[in-house]
């Protein structure tokens, strides 16, 4: 959402703050939060050496749900002298756009007043997690008398064992440490008998963990690339139950998704006797996850699964592509060894949901399904203009008598398609970044002669649309200017204006809440969803976090609620 957004929406909503007060300004004698304000806001952040500071709205539920796990790590922090703090942003207005505050709740850390962005979880144990390793240096060196204490500091730690300092190995690990110290803790060992005592000989690298075995070991060469993917895999249980408090962990892996649906402890079970032998083989290849079809049947849905649990699918996080696992055959050990190892290979074909093709389309608009989508969209004979929308946005429905006149407009250009898609209804047979969209509206222009694809960001008034495709289709446009004039035209750009002034980014598996809650991540299903690859209304993606949202094709998920 834009600063002057943001603007409007906390004026708007200011009121809402007095019906609010229980989390607001005033400071709990009992709370270990501390309570900003625009007169103590910069000396108290200048005062402390590590602290994070909430920025949040009273009316957000989001910021409602955050409270109690924010006041649990406020304690739990203050043994570490690091202070948790936060600001209501409809009382200081001006200090929040000064901020560059983008929506709600938005945590920073600051460190005598410089601020960095916050990017870990929303829950207490993350939260703690995320701020101890602020204190910590990006590679600690270890000794015998801290070495125990250290290994059990977090619930993911790497250890590498080098000759000294001033070995290669020690120059790889301390550069991964760098990029990564957000997400673990890393230390070093140089001394040889304690490396032997845990079974090093030579120079590696050990994961230590709270789950699992415990720990994992890597015996390749010390390189950051692959050392890189190695951590990532360990970094997630084997075979565990996903949920917003731990989808950003699954999705910061890069791998592809391996859902499990169970509805009961009996499948649950099952499920668990069948595919951990094959998630113990396939470890980092594909993340096995365990998923309750109860409060996550629309991720079912997202996957072209029927509601028939147990039930299975892959998921690739990257192009979003989808490889349900057939239904009519019973999940056992066997089946779905022979179908991961199939989808290893390549030799599995993406499922897509698609609308029929319609039996007529001769309107100036053409209505685009799946089953059409490559053949109408990369036909390099011709330039396509596809705007893919939810039947429940607002905007798009705003948007339809424009559309609708630019395809009248244009419609004498043989070589230009004026096209619309329904994302929710459709899915995107095409892993190109560029098509994989993030809220709705949005519209692309793919270019006939080289299928280059170029997002619209201009407003949604018909001169900037067809500047839009004058600028950018392989061939000429022509059209008659006359056909632009209409008497109704400056009652729709005053429209329009207003809706580009006030809307955020719709994200899309945050529906109806995305003109309230302003950059609310998206509650797996209501909980997942688009870094990584739950779609739809995974609220893992409305519960997971934000993405630190993982955009996906019909919704995102927040992972805070996963």
């Amino acid at each position: 959402m834009k600063v002057s957004a943001v603007r409007i929406m906390l004026s708007t909503v200011a009121a809402l703050a007095v019906t609010s007060f229980a989390y607001g300004a005033a400071e709990s004698s009992d709370s270990d939060v501390k309570v900003l304000n625009t007169e103590n806001f910069k000396e108290w952040t200048e005062a402390q050496d590590l602290a994070l500071i909430e920025f949040y709205a009273p009316w957000c539920g989001h910021c409602k749900n955050l409270a109690p796990e924010y006041e649990k790590a406020a304690t739990a922090l203050k043994e570490d002298n690091i202070a948790l703090a936060k600001l209501d942003c409809t009382e200081a207005q001006a200090l929040c756009e000064e901020m560059e505050i983008p929506g709600f709740p938005t945590l920073k850390i600051s460190k005598k007043g410089d601020f960095a962005t916050y990017n870990g979880t929303r829950k207490e144990a993350g939260i703690i997690s995320y701020m101890r390793k602020q204190l910590l240096p990006p590679l600690s060196t270890l000794t015998s008398d801290n070495f125990a204490k250290f290994t059990a500091s977090d619930r993911v730690v790497v250890v590498g064992f080098v000759e000294d300092t001033e070995s290669a190995e020690y120059a790889e690990l301390e550069s991964l440490a760098k990029e990564l110290r957000d997400d673990y803790v890393f230390g070093v060992i140089t001394d040889k008998e304690l490396a032997a005592e845990q079974g090093i000989a030579e120079a590696g690298v050990v994961v230590y963990k709270t789950f699992d075995d415990g720990k994992d070991v890597y015996d390749g060469a010390i390189n950051a690339k692959e050392l890189r993917d190695f951590i990532k895999a360990s970094s997630v249980p084997l075979f565990g139950e996903i949920s917003g408090e731990n989808y950003a962990q699954y999705a910061q892996t890069g791998l592809p998704f391996g859902f499990a649906f169970f509805n009961s402890e009996e499948t649950r079970k099952a499920l668990e006797e069948q595919i951990y032998p094959v998630a113990k083989q396939y470890k980092g290849v594909i993340s096995f996850v365990l998923i309750d079809a109860t409060k996550y049947s629309s991720q079912a849905d997202h996957l072209n699964l029927k509601h028939d649990w147990p039930a299975f699918a892959i998921q690739n996080q990257t192009s979003l592509a989808k490889f349900p696992f057939p239904q009519d055959k019973e999940i056992t050990e066997q089946e779905i060894h022979d179908f991961v190892k199939d989808f290893a290979d390549g030799k599995i074909e993406p499922s897509y949901k698609s609308e029929p093709i319609p039996e007529t389309n001769n309107d100036n608009v053409f209505v685009l399904v799946t089953k059409q989508f490559n053949e109408v969209v990369f036909d390099k004979t011709k330039d396509v203009l596809l705007e893919f929308y939810a039947p429940w946005c607002g905007h798009c429905k705003n948007l339809v008598p424009i559309y609708d006149r630019l395809g009248s407009v244009l419609k004498d250009n043989k070589n230009l398609v004026i096209a619309k898609m329904d994302a929710t209804a459709n899915d995107i047979p095409s892993g190109d970044p560029a098509l994989q969209i993030q809220g709705f509206p949005t519209i692309v222009l793919i270019r006939g002669e080289d299928n280059a694809i170029v997002e619209y960001h201009g407003n949604r008034s018909i001169e900037s649309l067809i500047e839009f495709v004058e600028e950018n289709t392989a061939e000429k446009i022509t059209y008659n200017k006359d056909d632009l004039k209409d008497k109704d035209d400056e009652d729709i750009d005053e429209e329009e204006d207003d809706i580009e002034e006030e809307e955020e980014v719709v994200k899309k598996a945050d529906t109806k809440k995305a003109d309230t809650e302003a950059h609310e991540e998206i509650d797996i299903e209501g909980e997942v969803e688009a870094e990584a690859g739950i779609d739809a209304e995974f609220d893992v993606h409305a519960e997971a976090e934000a993405e630190k949202v993982v955009s996906a094709p019909v919704a995102e998920i927040d992972h805070d609620e996963l």
